[in-house]
């Protein structure tokens, strides 16, 4: 009778344990899911951790650190984050451009499937020679931009935000604002032409006197990219 009942005990406490282990692993798993927080609404500091997209197409999550703040709004196509208040980090799934025009403002037209070459042949930016770069395991480009020489008589529609015709209008968002470069800022742009079939484009932005310090803090950012699926 005694063996049998510590067989029966041992049996038990076996049955318990394992329950204890799978639902330790089950709360561990629901932790490492939530772990990624969804941005706040309003712009604010952001602790730092894990974040996700919520609204922009296709998902990601990234790792921010101490520095970084929330933007306004993400959409479908835009979500930002932002670095004092000069600099910023953009991810981007971008449907329209402003073609350029010689006089007047410019026009929009469909994005076209070469985004990286559509930069690097825009009559009135500058860039650097692309170089190859993976975010996430997606493979891209990545080169820096900065505002070149304009036509008298262009008239850019970032006049009306920044107050000066110096700027560049580059992409128009789904909520009917743009995407600008302003001259004396520098971008480092990144394109990658298939993340789960959309072309995505990310830059990090800031005078060009303080691109040399956000390099590496968007760089950080970067690397901890995960495509999430849809």
């Amino acid at each position: 009778m005694y063996p049998q009942r510590m067989v029966r005990q041992a049996l038990r406490l076996g049955l318990l344990v394992a329950l204890v282990v799978l639902a330790l692993s089950a709360c561990g798993g629901g932790e490492k899911e939530a772990k990624a927080r969804s941005l706040p609404e309003d712009p604010q500091a952001l602790r730092p951790g894990e974040y996700r997209s919520e609204e922009f197409k296709p998902s990601l999550s990234f790792k921010v650190g101490k520095g970084w703040s929330s933007a306004p709004l993400e959409a479908s196509d835009e979500l930002q984050i932002t670095r004092g208040q000069t600099a910023g980090l953009g991810f981007l799934n971008v449907q329209e451009v402003y073609k350029p025009t010689r006089m007047g403002t410019p026009n929009v037209v469909d994005a076209p499937k070469d985004m990286a070459g559509w930069l690097q042949q825009h009559p009135y930016l500058q860039t650097s020679n692309p170089e190859p770069v993976t975010v996430g395991g997606v493979k891209g480009v990545q080169f820096d931009v900065v505002v070149g020489d304009r036509p008298q008589y262009y008239i850019p529609i970032c006049t009306s935000i920044v107050g000066t015709p110096n700027c560049v209008d580059l992409f128009r968002l789904s909520t009917g604002g743009p995407i600008l470069l302003v001259e004396g800022d520098k971008a480092g742009v990144i394109v990658l032409e298939d993340v789960e079939g959309e072309t995505v484009t990310i830059g990090f932005y800031s005078p060009a006197s303080e691109f040399g310090e956000l390099a590496p803090e968007a760089q950080k950012v970067l690397e901890s990219v995960e495509w999430r699926g849809s």
